[in-house]
């Protein structure tokens, strides 16, 4: 526990002048990083059974019927390039507990992380560090070589078994009991279940060897490395070699992952270099072809309709799906598009700008009519 904690709060002391600010931390940003401390502490000072009632604000009862007979509804939803996938969302109390859970496991998490890691990552705001998409996608800008893989079958590769490991492991110290409740209590039908609260930040957690082995080989090959959940990227000025590769793979494998072979490349500059769907080439950017496809839709419901423009985007007939959840579902989808270009571009940029203008003014009459 000692050991841990002193790891803590020499890299929670760190986090501020890891942001590239070098003045001194703030009385507030001082008193964001004590809460975390104090937040973490209490997380991993739980060693009874009561105690670990106590923290999830239940009785002994309930949470053992939670453990022995956990409630999930399952479903299947479609991926963007056809395709199902199977969800798993715990239900009632499971997802309440769940919920404190992954707070206190992103607030450690926060302190400890590698910075190369971008994705599933909960932060205070006022410590000005910025994980997501677009800062993942930063370190790969104007490179020669940027190189993708994604992970196969994320969640679900993980089993009940590493994560009973994680928690046992000189990362938490929690007692067998402790480490097996928490276990049972984040997995399900011995995985990772994809809708669980809990499972992202469990899976940065079970990265944690992983991320250290990659980071290692990017230096000796002088690559840039980053991982957004289960995306991978290293880019390079010169030639990523075979032998390189070989050694990347295997890392994979020994962490107990596999490579999805479907979404492996390697993309030259001369040609669109994209990184979890942002351009690289020369500066973080918008590819083309979604500018073109908000355009299009705010053309087709400025000129035909609300109605006529969900349709056709989703490619709906009018019996499939009650159209004012197509309609409500439209103008979400669209609005997230033009969120993004002001993620990616900046809130100032002209075009951002002018799509969130247009967007108001075509839809300040429509929305009053769903």
């Amino acid at each position: 526990m000692i050991e841990q904690l002193t790891s803590l709060n020499n890299e929670l002391s760190k986090s501020i002048r890891n942001t590239g600010d070098v003045s001194a931390p703030s009385y507030m940003d001082l008193l964001e990083l004590n809460k975390n401390k104090v937040r973490t502490t209490k997380f991993l000072s739980i060693n009874t059974p009561s105690r670990l009632c106590t923290f999830l604000k239940t009785d002994f009862k309930d949470l053992e019927k939670l453990i022995n007979h956990p409630l999930y509804i399952t479903f299947k939803i479609m991926k963007k390039k056809g395709g199902t996938r199977d969800i798993s969302a715990p239900d009632g109390q499971l997802k309440i507990i769940q919920k404190i859970l992954n707070n206190y496991l992103q607030t450690y998490y926060f302190g400890i992380k590698p910075s190369v890691v971008h994705g599933f990552v909960i932060h205070p705001k006022s410590l000005g560090k910025y994980c997501n998409i677009v800062a993942n996608a930063q370190d790969h800008t104007n490179k020669r070589y940027v190189l993708n893989i994604d992970l196969k079958d994320f969640f679900p590769s993980i089993s009940a078994f590493q994560v009973k490991a994680l928690f046992t492991s000189s990362l938490f110290n929690f007692p067998n009991q402790i480490a097996t409740a928490l276990t049972l209590l984040t997995t399900y039908e011995g995985r990772l279940p994809i809708g669980a609260p809990t499972s992202p930040v469990l899976s940065n957690f079970i990265c944690k060897q992983l991320d250290a082995d990659l980071i290692s080989i990017a230096q000796i090959n002088g690559l840039s490395y980053t991982r957004y959940a289960d995306d991978l990227t290293f880019s390079s000025k010169m030639k990523i070699e075979n032998e390189c590769l070989s050694d990347i793979r295997t890392i994979i494998k020994q962490n107990n992952f596999h490579v999805n072979e479907k979404k492996f490349r390697i993309q030259t500059s001369n040609r669109k270099q994209s990184v979890t769907g942002i351009t690289v080439n020369e500066k973080v950017n918008i590819d083309r072809k979604l500018i073109k496809k908000i355009r299009a839709m705010l053309h087709d419901w400025s000129i035909n309709g609300l109605y006529k423009a969900a349709i056709r985007h989703f490619s709906y007939s009018n019996a499939e799906i009650d159209i004012s959840r197509l309609q409500i579902r439209f103008i979400n989808r669209l609005e997230g598009y033009i969120n993004f270009v002001g993620q990616v571009r900046g809130k100032s940029d002209p075009l951002f700008l002018r799509f969130k203008t247009t967007f108001k003014e075509i839809g300040k009459d429509e929305c009053m009519k769903i």
